[in-house]
């Protein structure tokens, strides 16, 4: 049903809203008093546990660390720059659970509507994102002809988005730039975003959601023409075998072969729906009669709490003395199902396969998010540490066996069963 004219500039008038006195936008540049929301920021990590775990008596280490990014920071900032600052001091910590993102209003059901649509198009989240200046039509070209195992080059997210991944040799990362597009929000010659690689494969990308255009940083990391956390890959009709199978399922279990079992947990999330899902499947599973071998397919399992996972670790704990356990884990693989996997391994001797995991694993989120002053960011922080786990924390759990990205992982795990039997 079309809206009327009022209603529609009703709902331009409450987006306009969320440019407060602080921030602006001028000639269509959106700015903000990043010195403010900095100083917020800086006060919320230093009461948070991984402050205290880092920096215990070396409050001037951290300091130190902080003074080179706070002096970028000015009362009238681009919005996206001030939050490639906002990502950096947050870096300063090592909890990969702590995240400050896009303060949105709109979310992706609401986009779909066309007033909301229109009215979308009105606000900061819309506007920040910085253009490429250069030919963009030479720029396909040049990163067209780049090898496949190179970072630099062309991305397709979907069928909706092709994106140019190319070399800032002046700031040390890689831009994101949109080559083409088809979805409303995103429009060619955009900045998506950037990369900030490190020296083990994985980049650290702060960029625009796909489909909402609101901030945020995610770890990632980068395998075979493709960044495995952002679902952007350079070919798309390669495989990605580092996912978890039976995509359309979060718990399956089934008999492979008279020697093999397999068991997926998807989703150790402790609340319902999931919980409920969970606990249904897991009353089923104690009646399943398990071969000798069993592989535990964790990958793509982002977590949740042991109200969820400490069912299922007691059901195989009654199969120590039968069964051997084959855990095949993922770069998002983390949080709960990090520390499950580590449990499996300290008590059962379990082998752990794949690749090596999130690194998101020694801290918990308990629900304290704060708004930054601006009112266009939001902070969230961890508030309990499990000092058994720091060790991994950022750096991931190391598999026994690291598997082959351009084979099926299932059939390599089998195989190695298979000679571990002969």
């Amino acid at each position: 049903m079309m809206k009327t004219s009022f209603k529609l500039k009703i709902e331009l008038y409450f987006a306009g809203l969320i440019l407060l006195s602080t921030c602006s936008l001028l000639a269509q540049k959106v700015t903000c008093d990043c010195k403010q929301d900095l100083n917020f920021l800086v006060k919320k990590i230093k009461k948070s546990p991984a402050y205290k775990n880092d920096y215990r008596g070396k409050k001037r280490t951290f300091d130190q660390k902080l003074s080179p990014i706070a002096s970028k920071a000015s009362s009238k900032m681009p919005l996206f720059d001030c939050y490639l600052l906002l990502v950096e001091t947050m870096q300063l910590i090592n909890d990969r659970h702590n995240i400050v993102y896009g303060n949105a209003k709109f979310d992706a059901d609401m986009l779909k509507d066309q007033g909301e649509l229109e009215a979308f198009k009105e606000t900061a989240f819309y506007k920040m994102y910085p253009h490429f200046s250069g030919d963009l039509e030479r720029l396909q070209n040049n990163l067209s002809e780049k090898p496949g195992q190179s970072i630099e080059g062309i991305y397709y997210a979907g069928k909706s988005l092709e994106i140019g991944v190319v070399k800032d040799n002046l700031a040390g990362n890689y831009k994101m730039i949109v080559l083409r597009s088809e979805l409303p929000l995103w429009k060619e010659g955009e900045q998506l975003g950037i990369l900030k690689m490190n020296n083990k494969g994985r980049a650290l990308a702060v960029m625009g959601n796909y489909s909402t255009k609101t901030p945020i940083s995610i770890t990632t990391g980068f395998k075979n023409g493709e960044f495995i956390s952002l679902n952007l890959k350079k070919d798309t009709t390669q495989t990605s075998f580092w996912r978890a199978a039976f995509a359309d399922k979060t718990y399956h279990f089934e008999q492979l072969s008279t020697k093999v079992s397999y068991l997926k947990a998807g989703d150790f999330s402790g609340f319902y729906p999931v919980l409920g899902e969970a606990e249904k499947f897991y009353e089923e599973l104690k009646k399943r009669t398990f071969a000798a071998n069993l592989i535990i397919d964790l990958r793509d399992n982002g977590g949740g709490g042991n109200r969820n996972s400490d069912i299922l670790f007691e059901i195989l704990e009654n199969l120590k003395n039968s069964t051997q356990f084959f855990v095949l884990i993922n770069q998002n693989t983390g949080s709960n199902a990090e520390q499950f996997a580590v449990r499996l391994r300290e008590a059962k001797a379990a082998t752990l396969l794949g690749d090596r995991t999130k690194g998101a694993i020694a801290y918990e989120l308990k629900g304290d998010i704060s708004i930054l002053p601006s009112n266009f960011f939001k902070v969230y922080l961890s508030s309990k540490r499990h000092r058994e786990y720091l060790p991994y924390e950022g750096v991931g759990i190391e598999p026994d066996v690291f598997l082959d990205y351009s084979k099926d992982w299932i059939a390599q795990t089998q195989s190695i069963i298979d000679n571990e039997i002969n």
